[in-house]
């Protein structure tokens, strides 16, 4: 009986450990590498896609826009490798082929219709990402992989709200999966909603801080 009890004893000590310590690479959730490759492949399109972007748009607003998100999207690959080194994660290489479609749209047109496509190709690719780091922010074991997924999901609504501020952001453009073959279920369509509400809060945010050309600010009304 004293040795039944010890072995309980210490396999429930083994459990409360085992679920306090920070997961180790084999322990990582399938969501969590999800997260990571995701992101990868991402970056394999999306930098090269701003990079175009910043050269050939045509509106002003867009190319700065580009440029912005290339720059960010460069430092978080960097975040990302690291963060995959250390959980022996293996990065892919190159972008899905749906990816290559993506750039392969963006770079085919021209003038309005060019940045349009990008503006608001990128929009349906960060609602999907800001959803898929959240889910993993909320549910990951793992204290960097959370770090990282917080970071995910503060450039993706900063990017939302860059690409929003081109003024070219389509109404639907949210609302489209970037990986189910762009259509649109019950769950897509209510995430897409809150993402709409989130950003318009952050674009609201933005303007107060900025002020709105061509009114004076309280302080300066008599």
């Amino acid at each position: 009986m004293p040795l039944r009890f010890l072995a309980v004893l210490a396999a429930s000590a083994a459990f409360v450990l085992g679920c306090a310590l920070p997961a180790s690479a084999g322990e990582l959730q399938q969501t969590d590498r999800a997260l990571l490759t995701r992101l990868k492949q991402h970056t394999l399109w999306a930098v090269p896609s701003s990079r175009l972007a910043a050269e050939r748009a045509t509106n002003r607003r867009v190319r700065a826009v580009a440029v912005r998100i290339a720059d960010d999207e460069a430092r978080l690959d960097v975040a990302l490798r690291a963060v995959a080194d250390r959980l022996a994660v293996t990065l892919p290489g190159e972008p899905t082929d749906r990816e290559r479609g993506w750039a392969g749209e963006i770079a085919a047109g021209s003038g309005d219709t060019f940045d349009r496509a990008y503006v608001n190709r990128l929009r349906a690719e960060y609602g999907t990402l800001f959803g898929l780091a959240s889910d993993v922010r909320a549910g990951t074991r793992d204290d960097d992989v959370r770090a990282f997924a917080q970071t995910a999901v503060d450039t993706s609504l900063g990017h939302l709200t860059l690409l929003e501020s081109t003024g070219l952001a389509e109404t639907t453009s949210l609302l489209v999966s970037a990986t189910e073959d762009d259509t649109l279920g019950g769950g897509a369509v209510a995430a897409g909603a809150v993402l709409v509400a989130l950003a318009a809060v952050a674009t609201f945010g933005l303007l107060r801080l900025l002020g709105t050309p061509g009114r004076p600010s309280p302080r300066t009304r008599r």
